[in-house]
This record gives C-alpha cells, sequence and structure tokens, in this order.
C-alpha cells in the first residue's frame, strides 16, 4: 500500500510538470498510469480498512462481525474491484420487456375495455391496487370507472409501460403471460394514442384567482412605477397541483393574508406617494399618479375624476366603468370635506384600491352560453401580460386591447416578440423555470451553514441561482431549440460561481455569459443549483438526482415505492466496505425494488462527479468515481457528456412534451386536465415543424385554443362537438 501511494505521488508530480511544460505526449501516458496506480490502490485501501476493522472485532470478540469481515476480505482479494456480490447489473438478469406489434395493436383493436382488459388487470394488479388495497395510492378499480381512459393518461400509460417492461407485478405475485401483457400494454396504448381528442370541445375554465406575491410586487411596480419590498411578511405561496405557486387551486385568501394586504396597502401609499419626496422613484411615481391638476383640467373635481378614472383602469387592468368611478369620486370627496389635502384625498383612495379585489384577483367575464368563446382583448392582454411578465399589461398592451386589435394572430405574435425582448420576461426564468427544474429552494430548503459549508455564502447561491435562471431566459430570448437546455456549450458565471467551479479567467461580481470548453459543464444538468437542490446536505443523492430527471425534467415518473421502504435494508446498510453505489445496486435487486431503482439510479449515478453543492470531482474518499448507468432497455453511459447524449437522442420527445405541458400549465394559471390534450399535441407539433425552437414554444401557446378561449364552469363538462375553432 506504501508503495503504491508513492508511485501515486511520485507520478501526480510529474503529471503536474507536464501539464506546465504542455507536454501532451508525456501528460496522457501519465493520467493512464495514475489511472492504473488508483484501480490498485482502491482494493488495497478497502483491504487495509477492513483489515483494521478485523482486529478491532477480534479484540472485541465479536465473532459475527468478525465473519462478516472475513466474507468480505475474501470477496475483496478474489474480485478487485469488481462490484460485490450479486451487484452487476440487475437488468442484465431480469427478462427483456415484452414487444408491441402492429399485429397486436391489430388484434386488440375490437375488444373491449370492461370485458377484456379489466378483467385481466383484476387478476393481476387489482390485489394490490384496488378498493381494499391501495398501495402507492393507486386504485385501478376506480380509475377504470373514470371515463374515458384518458382522463388519467399518465396513470395508464404508466400501467401499459410497467407491463411491457415487466415493472409489474412483482416476482412474487401472479405474473400474466406474454401474450396477455402485450393485450393490455397494446390495447392501452392504442387507447391513448388514437382518442379523437377534437371531439372534445373544452378550453377549460378561468376561475378568478389572486394576484401571487411575485405578481403582486411586480404589479405594484408597474403601477407605480416604483419597486418596493412589501411582501416579506405575506404567508408564503403554495405550489399548485401544476406544479406552480400562479395555480388557481391553491390562491385563495386566508385571514392572515388579508390583514397583510391593508398593512402593505399603508406601505406601498408611504413609500411610493410620501407627504415630501425624497427619490427619484418617488418623483416618478408622484408624476405617474397625478399628472395633471385643477389649473390644467379647469378645477379639482375634474383633475380629480381624470386622476382617478386612468389610475383606476390600470390597477383593475380594464376599463373602469362609470359606477365604479362614481364611488370613488364619492371617496375622494369625503376626504376632501374632511379637511385633507387634493392629494392626500386621492391617496385615500388609491389605498383603498389596492384591498380591493379588483386589484387583488383577476376575474374575466362570463357570457350566457355553454359553448366555448373567445376571452376578450382586455382579458386576452392580462393572460399574455402575467404569462410573460408576471406583471400587469403596459400602455401598448392596454392600447390595443381599447381598439380590439389585440386578438388579431399577427398583432399577438409582434406582441410577443416584443415583450420577450423586455426586462419584464426575465421572469421566465426566475419565475417559471425556478419552480418547474426546482432552484428556487436553493437558500431555503439548501442553505449555508457556518459550521457545515463555510465556504457557502448567500452570494454564491444567488450567483447559482442567477446562473440557471439566466441560462433559460438566454434560450428564449436567442430562439434556440429546446436541446440546448441539456446541451448547451455556455453558461453564466461571476468570479465567486466560476471559482465555485474552478474555471479560471473569470474576474468581477457581474454575472456574463461564458462559453465552456468541458463537457462537465453546460445545460441544466451540471448547473451547481440543480445538483445542490437533488443532494441531501452534505452527500450526493443519486436516487433524488434520477428521480428528479425522470420526474421534473422528461414527466415520466417512476412507479411509487412499496410503503415503509427504507433506503437500504439492514444487512446492505451494514457492508461498511461497500461503496453507496455499491449499495444501490445491491438495494436494486429485491423485486419491490427494480421496478423503481432500475429506472432512477443509472441516471443518477452519471451525475455522481458532481458533490453534494455542484462541484466537479473525479475521486471520493481515494476512489474512482463510478459514473457511469445502464438503463433498462441496456443503453450504457458514463457521466455527463452520457447523461446529455441519452436525453438528447433518447428522450427529447419526453423533454419536449413535459416542457410543453408545464409551460402550458403556468401560461393558463392551472393543472391541465385530459381535454386540453389536443392543444398539447398541436403546441409540439408546432415546435416540430420549426426545429423545437423556444420561441416557437411561446408563440404556439399563446395562440393554442386554451389560452384564447374558455368555457362557463357550470358547462364545463366536456360536450361533444364539432371540431375545435
Amino acid at each position: 500500500l506504501v508503495t503504491l501511494h508513492r508511485s501515486f505521488l511520485t507520478a501526480g508530480k510529474q503529471l503536474l510538470e507536464a501539464y506546465e511544460k504542455d507536454d501532451e505526449v508525456n501528460a496522457e501516458q501519465l493520467e493512464e498510469r495514475l489511472e492504473r496506480i488508483e484501480r490498485q490502490l482502491q482494493p488495497a485501501w478497502a483491504l487495509f480498512e477492513l483489515t483494521l476493522e478485523l482486529q478491532k472485532a477480534q479484540e472485541q470478540k465479536n465473532s459475527a462481525a468478525v465473519k462478516e469481515l472475513r466474507n468480505e476480505i475474501a470477496a475483496l482479494r478474489g474480485t478487485h474491484n469488481a462490484p460485490p456480490d450479486g451487484a452487476d447489473s440487475a437488468s442484465e438478469k431480469m427478462p427483456a420487456p415484452v414487444t408491441i406489434t402492429e399485429a397486436d395493436r391489430m388484434a386488440v383493436a375490437q375488444l373491449d375495455f370492461q370485458e377484456a382488459i379489466f378483467p385481466l388487470l383484476k387478476l393481476h394488479c387489482v390485489r394490490c391496487h384496488g378498493n381494499e388495497s391501495q398501495e402507492g395510492d393507486l386504485d385501478l378499480e376506480k380509475a377504470a370507472t373514470e371515463l374515458p381512459l384518458v382522463r388519467n393518461t399518465r396513470l395508464w400509460t404508466s400501467v401499459a409501460e410497467h407491463t411491457k417492461n415487466r415493472v409489474m407485478p412483482p416476482e412474487d405475485e401472479n405474473q400474466p403471460s406474454d401474450p396477455e401483457r402485450r393485450t393490455i400494454a397494446a390495447w392501452l396504448e392504442s387507447e391513448i394514442a388514437n382518442f379523437d381528442y377534437t371531439k372534445v370541445d373544452d378550453p377549460g375554465y378561468e376561475p378568478a384567482r389572486r394576484l401571487t406575491h411575485q405578481e403582486y410586487s411586480n404589479t405594484v411596480r408597474d403601477l407605480l412605477g416604483i419597486p418596493l419590498r412589501v411582501t416579506d411578511k405575506f404567508p408564503i405561496d403554495l405550489s399548485g397541483t401544476s406544479g406552480f405557486d400562479n395555480s388557481a387551486n391553491t390562491l385563495f385568501v386566508q385571514p392572515l393574508l388579508l390583514e397583510r394586504y391593508l398593512a402593505a396597502a399603508d406601505e406601498v401609499v408611504r413609500q411610493a406617494l410620501p407627504e415630501t419626496i425624497v427619490t427619484p422613484e418617488q418623483q416618478q411615481a408622484w408624476q405617474r399618479v397625478f399628472f395633471t391638476s385643477s389649473d390644467v383640467a379647469g378645477s379639482e373635481y375634474s383633475a380629480a375624476s381624470q386622476i382617478l378614472s386612468r389610475y383606476l383602469s390600470r390597477a383593475y387592468r380594464r376599463p373602469v366603468d362609470p359606477q365604479e368611478l362614481t364611488q370613488a369620486l364619492k371617496q375622494y370627496r369625503r376626504a376632501r370635506q374632511s379637511g385633507d389635502s387634493f392629494a392626500r384625498s386621492i391617496k385615500n383612495v388609491i389605498r383603498a384600491s389596492l384591498i380591493s379585489p379588483k386589484f387583488l384577483m383577476k376575474f374575466e367575464a362570463t357570457r350566457t352560453s355553454d359553448q366555448a368563446y373567445p376571452v376578450n382583448d382586455w382579458e386576452l392582454a392580462n393572460r399574455l401580460a402575467y404569462f410573460l411578465w408576471a406583471s400587469m399589461p403596459d400602455d401598448e398592451l392596454f392600447r390595443l386591447a381599447k381598439t380590439g386589435t389585440l386578438s388579431n394572430p399577427d398583432v399577438l405574435t409582434e406582441q410577443v416578440n416584443r415583450m420577450l425582448a423586455q426586462p419584464g420576461a426575465n421572469t421566465l426564468g426566475t419565475i417559471f423555470a425556478a419552480q418547474w427544474l426546482g432552484f428556487q429552494h436553493l437558500g431555503t430548503r439548501v442553505r449555508a451553514d457556518p459550521i457545515d459549508n463555510p465556504w457557502c455564502t448567500d452570494s454564491l447561491m444567488a450567483a447559482m441561482k442567477s446562473e440557471s435562471a439566466m441560462f433559460f431566459t438566454s434560450l428564449i430570448r436567442d430562439n434556440q431549440p429546446l436541446q440546448r437546455l441539456v446541451n448547451a456549450q455556455y453558461t453564466y458565471l461571476n468570479e465567486e460561481l466560476a471559482n465555485h467551479y474552478q474555471l479560471p479567467g473569470i474576474k468581477g461580481n457581474e454575472m456574463r455569459r461564458v462559453a465552456l470548453s468541458t463537457v462537465n459543464r453546460g445545460g441544466i444538468f451540471t448547473q451547481g443549483s440543480l445538483l445542490a437542490v437533488t443532494s441531501f446536505p452534505g452527500r450526493t443523492s443519486p436516487v433524488i438526482r434520477g428521480k428528479w430527471i425522470l420526474e421534473d425534467v422528461l414527466g415520466t415518473p417512476p412507479p411509487p415505492p412499496p410503503p415503509n421502504v427504507s433506503e437500504f435494508s439492514d444487512e446492505i446498510d451494514r457492508r461498511r466496505s461497500l461503496t453507496r453505489r455499491q449499495k444501490l445496486e445491491l438495494h436494486r435487486q429485491q423485486p419491490n425494488c427494480y421496478a423503481c431503482h432500475s429506472q432512477i439510479d443509472p441516471l443518477g449515478f452519471s451525475l455522481e462527479n458532481y458533490d453534494w453543492f455542484g462541484r466537479f470531482k473525479r475521486r471520493h474518499r481515494r476512489r474512482q468515481i463510478d459514473a457511469t448507468g445502464q438503463l433498462p432497455d441496456g443503453t450504457r453511459f458514463t457521466g455527463p457528456a452520457g447523461l446529455k447524449t441519452v436525453v438528447v437522442e433518447k428522450r427529447m420527445d419526453d423533454l419536449t412534451r413535459q416542457l410543453t405541458k408545464k409551460m402550458l400549465a403556468y401560461a393558463l394559471g392551472r393543472q391541465l386536465e385530459y381535454y386540453d390534450e389536443l392543444a398539447v399535441r398541436q403546441i409540439i407539433a408546432r415546435l416540430t415543424s420549426d426545429q423545437h425552437r423556444f420561441r416557437t414554444l411561446i408563440h404556439a401557446i399563446v395562440q393554442s385554443y386554451p389560452f384564447r378561449y374558455k368555457k362557463n364552469r357550470e358547462a364545463q363538462t366536456a360536450t361533444l362537438s364539432p371540431k375545435q375553432p
């Protein structure tokens, strides 16, 4: 061991000298030599550590530990760097998935679900996933009654995939024959793929919902022209079923939030429109509100009417009706008669408007109709602004809404391009991407700790979040293809983040675009913010990272784990000489664990070169990191470069579909339903026709049926009707 260690140090010193001399040939030979020595060092170190443990166990007369350690030493001496007993690829031991042919699809074309398919599911699946035993919260008996089956597309697609790939039923359950597997999978796949969504005329219902806290802040800023921090004490916004905090099903007004709105209204008026103007921003806010005076308007009342008419139309984000203006003027007049100044009387009305549901909520008008109908131009302006800017419409959108021309498709296209060039579109990175991918949790769930990670600063975490947000926004502004999300060869760095990544030559605190020459950086899988939020504090987690890729990035979540399952069995966990990867490989061989881990682990293993905070490393505890992975279909890949290739070459359809569904849900402010599937497919078709470019995605969403139409709630029963407009 000492000899090997000395050889390793000598070769390392020679390699550094070769680097300094730019001696590439010698450096390459020395790198190969170091790898050979390291392959010898790994079992030597492991044997050394196990021998020390064995001596300790013998001194303590722990016969069970002595026996186990002797077995491990014998196995290690016999296999060197081979995986431990049974830890070779579990997928190689599993039978091959069944293949669905066109003949299978034709054979099931005339079968009835209740008569031919559900009996097979009842025989093989319902015992664990039925009314009485809902393992994994899955009740197939209940789901079978929710027709059409496409109402639960994800569930039935998962059933088909697990049946084909022999993931389910578990090995210890009654197994369907291969013909039965083909029948189940072929029928479900055909039913989902061939369902005629054009018969479902339902763009969805637009419920009234309040502004998110970020939307509130942005709207106040754009309404008065001054950025203010007044939402810090608001109760936290929750993510809805869509995965975003702008989902209508979570945006209710709690009593505590109502109290905070009252305090915030006072604070907004106090800071933006003070009695004594101190800052240029306050001067701008004052001029924006008090744009006229009694001298110009002819009288105080006329000036108040003009000021409040303009202000309330912008605050309510639609034309103010005469009755609303009359009520506001009455409030102004009462304040004036009580002795308040002209300005203070106007500010009383502004303060009241900021706690009005007409400001705090997003309402849309309804028609007396049981059919779908288009949103009006004012509503379209609001949908567009809160989608792309997370804020209120600007004067240009208001002007087009007033003239009734915004709904013209060509005008809408022009406005989207204009809006994407504005700073407000940065919210697609700071809000949409942050909530979709999860990096908004950096700084909350993942925090700096002066003891465990003193090198981690608030400024470093801010830079990591900015990297991901700026990167995503650049993909849209530059109209890049969706695959650049994964394999872009640039990122955004400042000096602190570049040092964290060990990338030289970046100076200063300003974030800037940096071209990359290494495959170890570039794309979302290598960004520190996302690597940190998919790790445990202090160590990586291939399981969390792999699940994040499958579920959040690709939209193909693995099956839920069995109830009460632990990370490792006690038997596996006691084997201290094993790496975490080796333990996971053993864990994966258990019948109840293979279904999940055969899909999750290979993806997570490929990112093991990144520590829990995104720093790249080749070794862990003196061992070379194994970043190889093998998918259930036999595809092998290594490291981040291999992962990027696998996703781009094999999973781009999944990534495209997931991004489309996520962005459409964010744009609509609600969870997608089965009747949105046609819109999703139409958007993807448009993407495919234009090289899967980001701006095409946004244009297609804005022009889509659910974005431009709506249906009354009482009529929202997925009425079968002719093809959509």
